[in-house]
């Protein structure tokens, strides 16, 4: 699925969910894979999961962005809008690490697997 240049970040972001619904599907569903395929398996949702904590830091940029220009908070006071952009970059901040701490155990657990399959 390539994405064209002038799709939503939403859309992307919806269409990434989709896919990963269908996987869910398919390993809830079908036949084991051999170990090989669920190393690579692993490690694709590795590189996913850092990717996906990646895109956190340009919607928090996105969003003070909106705020400067006065897209959002109109009908706060400048402070409250202001405390609400930290509120949402906390927890984009958080959702990030909790991301970036997903990828290292997907990473352990590749290559765990990687010497188990290997044996």
């Amino acid at each position: 699925m390539t994405p064209k240049p002038e799709e939503p970040p939403y859309l992307l972001a919806a269409q990434a969910g989709s896919v990963v619904r269908h996987l869910y599907t398919r390993l809830r569903d079908d036949e084991p894979a051999s170990p090989a395929d669920l190393c690579r398996t692993i490690g694709a949702l590795q590189r996913l999961t850092d990717d996906l904590a990646n895109v956190l830091p340009g919607l928090q940029k996105q969003l003070e962005a909106s705020l400067l220009a006065g897209e959002v908070g109109a009908g706060e006071t400048p402070a409250e809008a202001w405390d609400k952009v930290s509120e949402v970059g906390y927890a984009l901040a958080q959702a990030r690490t909790g991301g970036l701490l997903m990828a290292a155990e997907l990473r352990v657990s590749q290559r765990t697997l990687g010497e188990l399959a290997s044996s």
